[in-house]
């Protein structure tokens, strides 16, 4: 490492969200309260309900999919994303406020769940069944222990790697590979649960063994999505110059290439299986979204998530480039959140009284507030601390990186 030292640009000095971010995700803050506010006081429970779940989760999975990407990077031994890491880093520090605003969703259950209401539990014989496990106080249980979880083992990692800022040496380097391993095979378990609570037990007559790889897919194709972003714009801005460059993207934007690749591998295998089997409490969840108006916009949902990015991303250098890297990223944000829309909003609707297709307005007011929450917190995590892992064994590795 000391053979390496006079070989370093420059450190860096501190990198901050650009005041016109701060104000972008502010003013987004405002119009998701808004959104959500006009819905509550409006009546309209349903809508305002699941407005906030679908912000909710979607800004919890940015958060834990930032620490799940430190800790698979950490286990494979990724040097190359080394001067990138105080992003995914900065992403955990949202595990604790967003898991508990996730939790308040439990508030607005019997909005949202059939199985929240014992007579209509009591009625069904499926719901009767999953009784002992698709509860609230389960719900309320496997939800706060998992999010427990994820914030304590983001304190543990994140805070290793900030003090070999400090201490310097592999002992933070190889501390984190073992928490780490334990975390994916803790994380695999918890975020499966809680997958399960918050979107599938919205169709809870519903069964799929996919769903929660589904679910896994999505938040490592949108936390890519999120983080490849925010690499962009720093190589645009030319922060981390000397640190970051277009091999980096380069890497990064492979990720997001192969993540989008694996959604419609997953997507698509959920499907086929149901279709084929053609199962009346499998082929249910798809019946009730090309019904009623919905076709469109499942027939939207792989052309936003795979077509348009995988056709983008192919040339080598949509890779390497800023400027073609920025608008791939923004898409499939976008599409997370129309994926996310078409799980919870035509699940609301139940027997003739079935939810009919809508321009979803509301809920994407509501989650851009989430996100504008997430950014403003992000912003602030990443600002306390170096942008770049200074006394990290691998860093030298990451700054000779060529792909």
């Amino acid at each position: 490492m000391n053979a390496h030292v006079h070989m370093l640009p420059a450190a860096p000095g501190r990198v901050g969200l650009p005041s016109s971010v701060k104000g972008l995700a502010g003013a987004a803050v405002l119009v998701g309260a808004g959104a959500l506010g006009w819905a509550f006081s409006s009546g309209e429970l349903a809508l305002a309900w699941s407005t906030y779940l679908i912000g909710a989760f979607f800004a919890l999975g940015l958060g834990v999919f930032g620490l799940a990407w430190i800790a698979i990077l950490n286990l494979a031994g990724g040097t190359w994303s080394v001067t990138m890491r105080r992003v995914p880093e900065a992403m955990t520090a949202w595990l604790l406020p967003g898991g508990v605003l996730a939790m308040v969703v439990l508030l607005g259950a019997g909005s949202l769940y059939q199985w929240a209401h014992l007579d209509v539990v009591q009625a069904d014989e499926v719901l009767t069944h999953k009784a002992p496990f698709l509860n609230l106080q389960m719900f309320t249980i496997f939800g706060v222990v998992s999010i427990v979880l994820w914030a304590a083992f983001a304190a543990l990692i994140v805070g290793a790697s900030r003090r070999q800022d400090e201490e310097g040496g592999v002992r933070a380097t190889r501390s984190n590979r073992a928490m780490s391993a334990l975390f994916l095979v803790i994380f695999a378990i918890t975020f499966s649960v809680v997958s399960f609570y918050f979107l599938l037990s919205l169709d809870a007559h519903w069964f799929s063994t996919m769903f929660a790889v589904l679910v896994f897919t999505d938040v490592c194709q949108t936390g890519t999505a999120f983080v490849t972003l925010v690499a962009a714009l720093m190589v645009g801005a030319g922060a981390l110059k000397g640190f970051l460059n277009e091999n980096h993207l380069h890497n990064i934007g492979k990720m997001l290439f192969a993540w989008t690749g694996f959604w419609a591998y997953i997507y698509f295998c959920q499907f086929m299986l149901i279709w084929y089997a053609n199962l009346p409490e499998e082929t249910t969840y798809f019946l009730r979204r090309v019904d009623h108006g919905w076709l469109p916009y499942m027939v939207a949902l792989p052309l936003l998530k795979f077509v348009v990015p995988f056709v983008l991303m192919l040339p080598r250098d949509a890779k390497r480039k800023a400027s073609r890297l920025i608008p791939v990223a923004v898409l499939v944000l976008f599409a997370q959140f129309w994926e996310l829309f078409l799980m919870v909003a035509p699940a609301l609707g139940h027997g003739a009284e079935a939810a009919h297709a809508h321009i979803p307005v509301v809920e994407l007011a509501g989650t851009m507030g989430f996100v504008g929450l997430f950014t403003l917190v992000f912003g602030w995590a990443l600002q306390r601390h170096n942008p770049v892992p200074l006394k990290d064994p691998g860093l030298a590795e990451c700054l000779d990186y060529h792909s």
